[in-house]
């Protein structure tokens, strides 16, 4: 009975890892492509990681959370993406956010 606590301890403890490093990935991928496009410096882009770091790990509390309220789900994250786009234009500008937008509406 032991082991079986230790062997589903051990597989909650490394899902949780590995949520945690695609997480980290998606957010490296998204700082790195916002630093190609519009060629920001390496302390901009490390404050673009940080921000969509924590833009994942609440996406991911928010979809555990309301599991079963998929319309409070979809509220909550709307209002995660408004503070987002708030958190980036302030590290951005307004020039740089409306490049990043054109961007991505091309792509």
């Amino acid at each position: 009975m032991k082991k079986l606590f230790i062997l589903f301890f051990a597989l909650i403890f490394s899902l949780s890892v590995f949520s945690q490093d695609g997480v980290q990935e998606k957010a490296k991928k998204i700082s790195d492509e916002m630093s190609a496009v519009l060629s920001l410096d390496k302390e901009t882009s490390e404050k673009i990681y940080l921000i969509q770091l924590k833009r994942f790990i609440d996406a991911q509390k928010i979809r555990n959370l309301y599991k079963s309220d998929k319309k409070q789900m979809k509220v909550e994250l709307k209002q995660m993406q408004n503070r987002l786009w708030g958190k980036l234009k302030a590290v951005l500008g307004k020039d740089n956010m409306e490049s990043w937008s054109l961007y991505k509406k091309s792509s």
